[in-house]
């Protein structure tokens, strides 16, 4: 075995060694999924969605889409949307009044009572694809020796940029009380930069800028389309945040010298660090029957109520905790602000859940 691939092993031993450390010394945590109301309030009581020809948008490409992804929107595994198919003809004459200085949210109301839909969307859409080409030298290698490149070689060659962009402004009319319920453009850009490969060159050994290629135009399109209608996704319905929420391996309370405390907590953390959520919850609180004193007792019991779902207990156990605390812990902070941001919004929520 040569001396550079015992190096090697040696080396990879010890990286894996301070990785496995690494893992053991992290923060124990848990995910969960919380519910969010939409961004919009103006969208609390939209539920049965009319959707108009968009300006600009040829053979009604756009419109299929936006359509197709509105009907598909589901919550607590739900449809949340009906979506009304709006008379063509209706449509069209609506449209024409959009254009025009006449239209107004009365026009989209009376629409909108004609075909039943609380709120009818509608606006302009737009997409461009460009491709442009520029010559850059680029640097390559004509001769190897044992320990790599011994020479290198330019050559000018053609370099390529393709831009794909594309932008959706969205007005969300309320039918019952013809106004606005928001109005907001949506856009997205993405690039692609390649240049020419030389790498059949009879004298380049490798070439040294990464050669990629072109892209279809329309795959582009597609990406920039699914952009958009993400951000909309979370204006217009409820949607689920995931949060990695940090447990706390302990404190300078040292459990009051009460043995049985910490050993009970100890446990816990071993538990929920092998993914025995339930059980570690079980410790830390016969670990807090043992001991009221320790800030990540009570901190850990709050994480186990948040994910159970209880947002109120959990804010009250992480105050708790903050109170117990000599000096400010980020981690406690971290959960008062994620616990108040979920309860500020728990009446907007159960509103568009009615």
């Amino acid at each position: 075995m040569s001396n550079r691939f015992k190096r090697i092993i040696k080396i990879y031993s010890i990286l894996s060694l301070v990785a496995g450390l690494l893992v053991a010394c992290a923060t124990p945590s848990v995910s969960t999924s919380i519910l969010m109301p939409a961004k919009q309030s103006g969208m609390i009581n939209t539920k049965r969605v009319g959707i108009e020809s968009l300006k600009g948008d040829r053979n009604d490409f756009m419109r299929g889409k936006l359509r197709s992804f509105v009907a598909d929107i589901k919550v607590q595994g739900e449809p949340y949307f009906t979506i009304i198919d709006l008379d063509r003809q209706l449509v069209l004459n609506e449209q024409r009044l959009s254009d025009s200085a006449m239209f107004s949210a009365d026009t989209a109301t009376n629409l909108g009572n004609l075909e039943a839909a609380d709120t009818l969307f509608g606006g302009s859409y737009s997409s461009n694809f460009d491709q442009t080409k520029t010559q850059q030298d680029v640097q390559y290698c004509v001769a190897k020796g044992e320990y790599g490149c011994t020479r290198y070689a330019t050559k000018t060659v053609s370099c390529f940029q393709q831009v794909s962009s594309v932008e959706l402004s969205l007005r969300a009319t309320n039918v019952e009380q013809g106004t606005m319920s928001f109005t907001k453009t949506y856009s997205d850009s993405s690039k692609n930069s390649w240049c020419e490969n030389i790498a059949n060159d009879s004298t380049a050994s490798f070439l040294l800028a990464v050669v990629t290629g072109p892209k279809d135009p329309s795959i582009m399109k597609e990406k920039n389309i699914k952009k958009i209608l993400a951000d909309l996704r979370r204006d217009i319905a409820p949607y689920a945040v995931t949060y990695k929420i940090r447990y706390m391996t302990g404190d300078k309370t040292r459990f009051g010298g009460v043995e049985d405390a910490k050993i009970a907590f100890n446990l816990g953390i071993e538990f929920v660090n092998n993914q025995r959520v339930n059980r570690g919850c079980e410790l830390f609180r016969k670990s807090a029957s043992l001991y009221s004193g320790s800030p990540a007792i009570y901190h850990n019991i709050g994480v186990c109520t948040e994910v159970e779902g209880n947002f109120d207990q959990a804010l009250a156990f992480y105050e708790k905790a903050d109170r117990l605390t000599s000096s400010p812990s980020r981690i406690i902070g971290e959960s008062l602000a994620r616990v108040k941001k979920t309860l500020s919004g728990r009446s907007t929520l159960d509103s568009q859940l009615r």
